[in-house]
């Protein structure tokens, strides 16, 4: 059975170490707690969102921190169960959203994450199901995303917590178009959440013994979890508390009565009350003896059950790697060397960063389009060391931009306590850019401009190890590039265009790691309209860890030569990926996600 599909947005501003605002740490610990139980659930999308609580200190890179942590525990989380993703992976799904706070009209600018939400939205109701989304600050990249495409409503599942409160105008937008009229399912949770940290008679207790008992000294995300239980308003005060009140939307899915479908039952996360067609909020009985506290008892009940269930998991990150993981060694030279992309013309990009606290995250983009992953530095720059990073492809003659995003940004107060990116040099087919260094020393991106002259040479083929095959017969060539992460054997995938298969089931030879590509090319004879081109893993498997586990990568799609504007794709599972293409009678045509 698939696993619930889950986007996260969250307004999460401060982090322990990372900076001091009066504002509230809670959301780190929520995050930790999702991703620990990546088993129970398929997180899709990360964003940083807004609230009126301290406006615009909401920002990406306090996501990134967490992810980096997590990083030192996937080993040990993957060995209990499959689904958890690598942080790269993570990295790579984490969007900005709004930092500003909605207007009187509710709608707040266009974001990647709303875009984001759309997409993950569409694609769930591609695939028959829907988009879990769980919002732990402002509603408005959600409000937006509704804005923009209303279709998508009757795929999301809206788990908000104290929506009306965080971000006003934006929730009365969603209240008014869409609470209970049968299209949006949404649990408008506003006081049930405080089951998860208060006290019947305290609605904010003092203490944190859970966390230094059970979290502290349990792996890197242990220690955030628990530092971040630490002057949890971030004032200087003596308010030390595990809270984690946003958790109540994670407690709604993992919770082992598996009564998502009926927010009336009894869950971890609560119990509801139903207000109209496909909507639920706090119930006006169970509450705490405060006020506006309906429904807390409802969490408080189970909470015995549901802390002893994520001690263990903090368990899970003191056992010892078995003797079978190897242990990873340094990189020769103190320079990783990697390639991304495949074609005949070589961007060669001298990579080196201020390690602090975790390495540097970056990706790599030509003209806008983004090439492989989100990448890791390793070189040291005080060590006049550089990583290799060869980006191929086949640029027609004229003028390009590269771009060096920088994603991960952190300063601990000094010099020495200052995670930064350097691009160190360019060449472009063996020349160097006129101007192609650049100090990133806060998130954001640097452009680099160069020439293609239509006269360099080739550099060989595609890539070394990459199978080129063709399919089909016509006179239109649709192109997948096809990598894959090999274990126990090769993935294996079939290739339909309009639900019908062109060719028989086939093997992907491309290392994924190795930057290599499969470059398979369909050929038809499609007519004038929109078309659909679906990618199907057969033989998912998984060993335990991540180094043993089968996966399929669809790295690009080109319809006569033009790329699609969506058209790469991870399958950690089996199952299909679609991509939609244009037909225009004359030129092919990128299109949005088939819907």
């Amino acid at each position: 059975m698939a696993l619930p599909r889950l986007f996260i947005s969250t307004d999460m501003q401060m982090i322990t170490g990372i900076n001091n605002i009066d504002g509230d740490k809670d959301d780190v610990q929520s995050m930790v707690h999702a991703l620990m139980y990546q088993d129970k659930f398929d997180i899709v999308g990360i964003a940083s969102t807004v609230s009126r609580w301290q406006p615009g200190k909401n920002d990406a890179s306090f996501i990134h921190h967490v992810i980096d942590k997590y990083a030192a525990n996937q080993d040990e989380l993957a060995r209990h169960g499959s689904g958890f993703k690598t942080a790269a992976e993570l990295h790579g799904i984490t969007y900005q959203g709004t930092k500003t706070v909605a207007g009187a009209s509710g709608i707040v600018a266009q974001t990647d994450a709303s875009r984001a939400i759309v997409r993950e939205a569409r694609e769930a109701a591609a695939d028959g199901t829907d988009l879990y989304v769980a919002t732990w600050g402002g509603v408005g990249d959600v409000a937006r995303a509704l804005y923009d495409a209303p279709d998508i409503a009757d795929n999301i599942r809206l788990l908000s917590v104290a929506g009306q409160l965080q971000e006003p105008n934006a929730y009365k937008y969603i209240h008014t178009n869409f609470a209970g009229k049968g299209d949006l399912w949404w649990i408008n949770e506003a006081s049930t959440h405080f089951g998860v940290y208060a006290l019947p008679d305290n609605r904010y207790p003092t203490g944190n013994s859970w966390a230094a008992n059970n979290a502290k000294g349990h792996g890197a995300l242990g220690d955030l979890f628990y530092q971040n239980t630490i002057d949890i308003r971030g004032t200087s005060g003596d308010l030390n508390l595990t809270k984690m009140g946003d958790s109540a939307t994670i407690l709604y899915l993992i919770d082992t009565a598996s009564n998502n479908d009926d927010p009336t039952a009894e869950s971890w996360g609560g119990e509801y009350r139903k207000a109209g067609d496909q909507y639920w909020v706090d119930r006006t009985d169970q509450g705490f003896n405060f006020a506006e506290s309906g429904g807390a008892r409802t969490v408080y009940e189970d909470r015995a059950a549901w802390q002893g269930d994520f001690a263990k998991r903090f368990d899970w990150l003191t056992s010892s790697p078995s003797a079978s993981t190897p242990t990873p060694g340094p990189v020769p030279g103190g320079g990783a060397v990697k390639a991304v992309g495949s074609g005949s013309d070589a961007l060669v990009l001298k990579i080196s960063q201020d390690a602090w606290n975790g390495s540097a995250l970056y990706t790599i983009k030509i003209d806008g389009k983004q090439i492989g992953g989100v990448l890791t530095a390793s070189a040291s720059h005080a060590s006049g060391q550089d990583d290799a990073i060869t980006v191929r492809g086949d640029w027609a003659a004229g003028n390009h931009k590269v771009t060096v995003t920088f994603l991960n940004d952190a300063w601990g107060g000094s010099a020495g306590a200052d995670r930064n990116l350097h691009v160190d040099g360019i060449t472009y087919n063996g020349k160097a850019l006129a101007q192609g260094t650049a100090l990133l020393n806060k998130n954001g991106a640097a452009d680099f401009a160069f020439t293609d002259t239509g006269s360099a040479a080739s550099s060989g083929p595609v890539q070394a190890g990459g199978l080129v095959k063709t399919i089909g017969t016509g006179s239109d060539n649709l192109v997948v590039k096809i990598s894959q992460d090999a274990w126990n054997g090769s993935a294996q995938y079939t290739i339909k265009v309009d639900g019908k298969q062109v060719g028989t089931t086939l093997t992907a030879s491309a290392s994924h790691a190795a930057g290599q590509d499969d470059v398979i090319t369909i050929k038809g004879d499609w007519g004038v309209g929109s078309h659909k081109v679906t990618v199907t893993f057969l033989n998912d498997a998984y060993g335990g860890s991540a180094g043993a586990d089968r996966n399929l990568h669809v790295d690009g799609i080109t319809y006569n030569g033009v790329d699609l504007a969506r058209d790469t794709a991870l399958l950690n599972r089996n199952g299909a990926a679609d991509f939609a293409f244009t037909d225009t009678g004359s030129a092919a045509m990128a299109d949005q996600l088939f819907v």
